[in-house]
């Protein structure tokens, strides 16, 4: 294992401006796309907590939010508390077991990801490039949890079909720095794929009954001296 050869500064500079980025975008967020009201009475709806507590508490947020449309029927920022885990999965997974169980996975992330780019080859530049993306994400939505239980999110796409919208599930820069981490890695699969590929085939092939044959043939004949 060794750092020589790998591009620690650029690595260094995506980890924090990716974590500075999701900081910003999420302070960004609760400023501009919630109302005064909201901030003069959340202390009055627990976050996080049991089913009812959770219902009360996004019916306030819901209520008091102030979204910015970008696109319509298409694209808007909307902010919203989220409990679960990136793309709101986990959402009836008990709160009791939800925050310490995200806790866990997110700092052994980011103990594993370090320990993975110092094995990964100097050659595989996909991969060097994917983990901090990766670690930067999880790093942005670890600080969220540890700050304030839970995750704000505030990119929301949506199609509006029938007068009904369907939204894909709201999300934030940091969920989005993981994507283009688990892409790169996709690529760096498919690269090493095709190199192993184009290896096999350019490896010319063996004759053992030709080899044999060639092994056994007799020493040509040298002349005598009379």
């Amino acid at each position: 294992m060794t750092w020589r050869n790998k591009p620690i500064l650029s690595v260094l500079l995506i980890v924090i401006a990716g974590i500075a980025v999701d900081a910003g975008s999420k302070i960004w967020a609760q400023k501009t796309l919630l109302s005064d009201r909201f901030h003069q009475r959340e202390g009055d709806y627990p976050v996080c907590g049991n089913e009812t507590e959770e219902m009360a508490r996004s019916h306030f947020v819901r209520v008091n939010a102030s979204p910015i449309t970008v696109i319509p029927n298409v694209f808007r920022f909307r902010y919203v508390e989220n409990c679960a885990s990136s793309f709101n999965l986990m959402t009836t997974v008990s709160e009791s077991f939800r925050f310490p169980f995200f806790m866990i996975i997110s700092v052994l992330a980011c103990i594993l990801i370090p320990l993975m780019f110092l094995k990964t080859p100097d050659k595989s530049t996909y991969m060097l490039f994917a983990l901090p993306f990766i670690l930067a994400g999880a790093l942005g939505n670890l600080i969220d949890r540890m700050v304030y239980r839970y995750v704000v999110d505030f990119v929301d796409w949506y199609v509006v079909f029938g007068g009904k919208e369907y939204h894909w599930p709201t999300f934030n820069i940091a969920d989005a720095l993981i994507v283009i981490g688990i892409a790169l890695m996709v690529l760096q699969l498919k690269k090493d794929s095709m190199t192993s590929s184009s290896k096999t085939v350019s490896t010319p092939s063996v004759d053992p009954l030709n080899d044999a044959a060639t092994a056994v043939s007799p020493l040509p004949e040298t002349k005598e001296n009379d």
